[in-house]
């Protein structure tokens, strides 16, 4: 899990912090992997070996958090608040999820509203850190957050949620899965959006129909560990036992 940022969550016993920093290290993965486990290291060192509690007793005058791309400082400290704000008033993100009805993109939407209200008026860094899914997007790190507490705690993801099943949860899409779900089959679409994860997730659903986002982790690592990189390498698309299956792969075949 060293290239994961679920990695942070799983620097916490209690469900609680897990949850808290679930979150936190869900929103803001995105951009260089390591730039992006210098900033989560710092930020949530500085909330302490508590961070659910820290986060829910309200954010101290003194604290200014690290800035990270098109997040401010100012923008961070805002989203912390905000989810601080949440916390004091369900008790759990999970509690505050399940608030709203509807489907799990009518539940996304209604969260990141609630956090959009709270850290109104909304800068620019905080519109790319907390999207709502009208539009069409595929709303990876939100899709990436669910996956992670409602899978069951398998060494990777966490199990903390009752109120999702994972066959309930779409595929989170990054580049990486976008671009070996194109190559497997597992969908014609090729711009990464809200239908491209339905499709893909539909195709992993005829494997295991209870539980399709299992398979996120493993095929999102063959990207993000350089044995699937951009461009074709005859040497890792040899020893690759997906090579029957892709069909980028087979061009060299």
């Amino acid at each position: 899990m060293h290239s994961d940022p679920i990695a942070f969550a799983r620097r916490y016993d209690s469900p609680a912090d897990r949850e808290a920093a679930a979150l936190i290290a869900a929103l803001f993965a995105y951009g260089n992997v390591k730039a992006m486990g210098a900033f989560l290291k710092v930020l949530l060192d500085e909330l302490g070996p508590e961070p659910a509690a820290r986060l829910a007793q309200g954010i101290p005058k003194g604290f200014t958090p690290p800035a990270y791309r098109f997040q401010t400082a100012n923008d961070v400290r805002r989203f912390l608040e905000a989810v601080g704000a949440v916390l004091r008033q369900f008790g759990s993100l999970e509690e505050a999820f399940s608030a709203a009805p509807g489907s799990p993109w009518d539940r996304i939407e209604a969260l990141a509203t609630i956090l959009r209200t709270e850290t109104a008026p909304l800068s620019r860094g905080l519109r790319q850190l907390l999207p709502l899914p009208l539009g069409g997007s595929a709303c990876k790190r939100w899709w990436m957050f669910l996956r992670w507490v409602v899978r069951p705690d398998d060494g990777v993801d966490l199990g903390l949620w009752h109120c999702l099943s994972p066959s309930e949860l779409l595929i989170p899409i990054d580049t990486h899965l976008a671009r070996i779900a194109y190559a497997l089959g597992l969908t014609r679409r090729r711009t990464p959006d809200r239908r491209f994860a339905e499709e893909v997730t539909a195709s992993l659903a005829s494997f295991c129909p209870d539980d399709p986002t299992r398979y996120d982790f493993g095929l999102a690592r063959l990207g993000i560990l350089g044995a699937c990189p951009r461009r074709q390498v005859e040497e890792l698309c040899r020893a690759c036992s997906l090579r029957p299956h892709c069909r980028l792969g087979q061009k060299k075949g």
